[in-house]
């Protein structure tokens, strides 16, 4: 069964008596452990359909199912749920706290989970580790590299323990040696079962996924795998 089934689904915005319709009859099956890259111009709607998976928005008609769950208008709550613990997401200008160390930032989810603080420590630090970046664990984002705020970032989505991680053009702040170190990383986590849907315009970064879909104008053109 798949993991995210999408039916028909469309996203509407309005303003006014102006109606924008960002996606329109969206069909779409996502299996465990796949390595999705989702390519389209600016305005696609790529970043809609990202942001519907990733649960932090609903569409305006349509079924979502999650592991079978339809969870297309179900309480805020719920979804929450969902994004605290099973999706995590990456983003392009990495989203950390200033104010806070880079253990403190990859803290920050797991402060919603019922943990102990020895626990919370133990999982931190193993993502740290696992992104290659333990050694910067009392550092501030201030006193980083930006390859290494989207390692903390990353780190941030792992520790959490989420099995789907959704990536928003994550090495478009980033140099392209330290982006495609980015890249490799997302490949050994999949290669470690997390499903990884990307986004990107770039040809050469969707490379690194085994399917490729291709959306314009809110519909998707075409689905493919390697």
């Amino acid at each position: 069964m798949a993991i995210i089934e999408l039916r028909e689904i469309t996203k509407e915005y309005r303003n006014d008596a102006i109606v924008t319709q960002a996606l329109s009859g969206i069909d779409l099956s996502i299996e465990t452990g796949e390595f999705i890259a989702i390519m389209g111009a600016s305005g696609s709607g790529k970043t809609t359909l990202l942001n519907l998976i990733g649960c932090m928005d609903v569409p305006t008609s349509g079924t979502y199912l999650f592991e079978g769950e339809d969870i297309s208008h179900v309480a805020e709550r719920r979804l929450s749920d969902i994004r605290g613990k099973r999706i995590a997401f990456v983003f392009q200008h990495f989203a950390l706290i200033d104010d806070y160390t880079v253990f403190e930032n990859v803290e920050v989810p797991l402060m919603k989970q019922s943990l102990s603080k020895a626990e919370r420590k133990r999982k931190v630090l193993s993502a740290l580790e696992l992104v290659g970046i333990s050694q910067l664990a009392k550092k501030k984002p201030t006193h980083i590299s930006g390859g290494q705020k989207q390692r903390a970032a990353i780190a941030r989505a792992v520790a959490c323990g989420a099995d789907i991680i959704l990536a928003d053009e994550p090495t478009g702040a980033l140099d392209s040696k330290t982006g495609k170190e980015v890249l490799h990383l997302f490949t050994e986590l999949n290669e470690m079962g997390k499903t990884i849907i990307l986004i990107t315009h770039d040809k050469q970064i969707a490379s690194y996924a085994n399917r490729l879909i291709t959306i314009q104008d809110g519909r998707i053109l075409s689905d493919e795998k390697k």
